[in-house]
């Protein structure tokens, strides 16, 4: 807008810019291009494959989910034994589960 307004008082003295022309103050610096096409959305061009619709069949994830939520509570239970009977086998034992649980 400052541009604007220092170009017109020059103008008022009777300088005339070689370029100076309304048309070209009044549009915007960036003049978008219209869009001749709608845009397609992102989740049209993704396909899946018929693998991943076949899960009904396999109870691999829910079986994972019950072994992780089983070992949760064993390690509930395996805090307090191995605070009260500190021993090699609890120990080593309360290490695996930790590394599982930590892995899954």
């Amino acid at each position: 807008m400052a541009a604007v307004y220092k170009l017109s008082s020059v103008c008022r003295r009777g300088v005339h810019p070689l370029l100076y022309q309304s048309a070209l103050l009044a549009r915007p610096a960036a003049v978008l291009q219209k869009r001749t096409e709608p845009p397609c959305l992102l989740t049209a061009r993704i396909h899946s494959s018929q693998a991943l619709h076949s899960g009904a069949d396999s109870k691999a994830a829910s079986m994972h989910w019950t072994a992780e939520r089983v070992l949760s509570i064993a390690l509930l239970a395996m805090g307090p034994v191995a605070y009260y009977s500190p021993g090699p086998v609890i120990d080593y034992s309360l290490a695996a589960a930790l590394t599982l649980h930590g892995h899954w």
